[in-house]
C-alpha cells in the first residue's frame, strides 16, 4: 500500500512540474495582416485602383477615419511569457495612400517597434461651481419637487 502511495505522489510531482515547466513557455503571436512582399512590389503608383489592391493583398487592417484613402495593413508580433506584461517584438505597417480618382498615389512601409510612449499631462482644468458632499448631493433635491396643481 506503501509502494503504491509513493508511486501515486510522484507521478503526480512529475505531472505537476511538467504543466508548471509547459505553462511558462514563451509564445510569439502574430496579429494583423502582413502582405506578401511581391504583392506589395506588383503595385504600381498610378496604374492600380481600390479593387486592384484589395485583390492583391486583401482587405487592410484599417482606413483612414475621416477620408478613407489611406489604407493600412498592420502586423505585430508580441511575446508573452506567463503573467508578466506582454513585449512588443515587431511592428510594422504598409500604408497605402489614393488619389481623389480611387488610383494609388503612393505606397511605402514603416517600422513602428520603437517607437516612444507618451506620457500624458496630469494637471487638471479648475471648473467653476460648488463642490458638494455626499450628504449634501444627497438632501439636495428634498423639498424642491411639489405635486403638481390641480387647475
Amino acid at each position: 500500500m506503501q509502494n503504491k502511495f509513493k508511486l501515486f505522489t510522484t507521478l503526480f510531482s512529475l505531472g505537476l512540474t511538467f504543466l508548471v515547466l509547459v505553462g511558462c513557455q514563451k509564445q510569439i503571436n502574430k496579429h494583423g495582416n502582413s502582405p506578401n512582399p511581391k504583392l506589395v512590389a506588383a503595385i504600381k503608383p498610378g496604374i492600380h485602383k481600390h479593387f486592384h489592391v484589395e485583390r492583391l493583398l486583401g482587405s487592410p487592417s484599417t482606413t483612414a477615419t475621416f477620408d478613407r484613402e489611406h489604407w493600412y495593413y498592420i502586423e505585430s508580433n508580441v511575446q508573452t511569457f506567463s503573467f508578466l506584461k506582454p513585449q512588443l517584438l515587431k511592428r510594422s505597417v504598409l500604408i497605402i495612400e489614393f488619389d481623389n480618382n480611387g488610383v494609388v498615389a503612393n505606397v511605402r512601409k514603416i517600422n513602428t517597434t520603437n517607437q516612444e510612449k507618451i506620457d500624458f499631462v496630469k494637471r487638471k482644468t479648475p471648473t467653476k461651481g460648488k463642490e458638494l458632499t455626499f450628504i449634501q448631493q444627497a438632501l439636495g433635491n428634498l423639498g424642491k419637487f411639489t405635486k403638481p396643481s390641480q387647475d
